[in-house]
């Protein structure tokens, strides 16, 4: 082994997770599907894998932050890459349903390997900060030995025990408050654009530190192309949405106000904003069509 740990998957999210493991002094394995996006890492001192089943074994840990959970079981389906976890502690940060945690934590366990099932509740310009919160569920063993690791990446570390559900479901309820602070606001400067009041006035009655501050402050601007402070941008957005949409689908609960959520964020993909910042999702609403 190389590494301390190794860091698997470099969206946004991703490469917040290893630039915040680098600077706190942590030797670090990077591995990637597009190439490129390890270079800015290595320019900081990560070590690239060429493959994935390298970059696993490189490292007593590994993080995995992929878009979702299926893509993680179509990456890790080949013995070589299976063969790799042997003896290894995986902690899997994404979202995902109850029910794919549960079943992520049995297919590692059959491979021999000690898992962590984890849901990040912050955004990646959080990461590594006071502010950062992170839940993780599993074995305890396992929690043990990244802990370190993961007490890096959140200043708010939550182990909420062995059961491999508790991580995903704590983070559905989070985002169901946190989605509906976000798209209510982004109501709210609608309403405002429609009566000709200033969003900033809006964005001024705020409490300090309220999520829809650099939301509000995004609208008035038009700056839409650039992630807010603590922001995410629309496919990541919608990616928090589809998961809570179909949580409450598959346990047969009320699932209206995810179903609109969603149905704004496509309506936003469709226009070509899915790079953008999430209040971009308000273009689309101007006009009632």
């Amino acid at each position: 082994m190389t590494s301390d740990v190794t860091v698997v998957g470099l969206g946004a999210m991703g490469t917040a997770l290893a630039r915040a493991l680098l600077a706190a002094g942590r030797e670090v394995t990077v591995w990637n599907r597009t190439a490129e996006k390890m270079q800015p890492l290595v320019d900081r001192g990560a070590r690239p894998a060429s493959d994935l089943s390298e970059a696993i074994a490189a490292s007593p840990r590994s993080v995995i932050c992929l878009m979702n959970y299926s893509t993680t079981n179509s990456l890790f389906e080949s013995s070589q890459v299976s063969n790799a976890v042997v003896g290894r502690n995986i902690v899997q940060l994404g979202t995902s349903t109850p029910q794919e945690s549960e079943d992520s934590q049995t297919k590692f366990n059959d491979w021999g390997a000690g898992y962590i099932d984890g849901t990040i509740m912050c955004w990646p310009g959080n990461i590594g900060t006071p502010t950062s919160r992170i839940a993780v569920a599993g074995s305890k063993s396992a929690f043990a030995d990244c802990e370190t690791d993961l007490g890096i990446l959140a200043g708010d570390l939550r182990y909420l025990g062995s059961n491999a559900r508790a991580a995903a479901t704590f983070e559905l309820a989070f985002l169901s408050r946190l989605l509906g602070i976000i798209f209510g606001s982004i109501h709210g400067a609608l309403v405002c654009e429609a009566e000709g009041v200033p969003v900033s006035e809006f964005t001024s009655i705020l409490p300090p530190g309220d999520r829809a501050i650099p939301l509000t402050e995004t609208i008035q601007a038009g700056s839409f192309d650039r992630i807010s402070k603590g922001g995410a941008s629309v496919d990541v957005a919608g990616e928090a949405v589809t998961g809570l949409y179909n949580h409450a689908v598959s346990v047969g609960i009320n699932s209206e106000l995810p179903a609109l959520m969603r149905e704004w964020v496509k309506r936003a993909q469709a226009a070509g904003y899915g790079k953008q910042e999430t209040a971009a999702v308000i273009k689309t609403l101007r006009q009632n069509n």
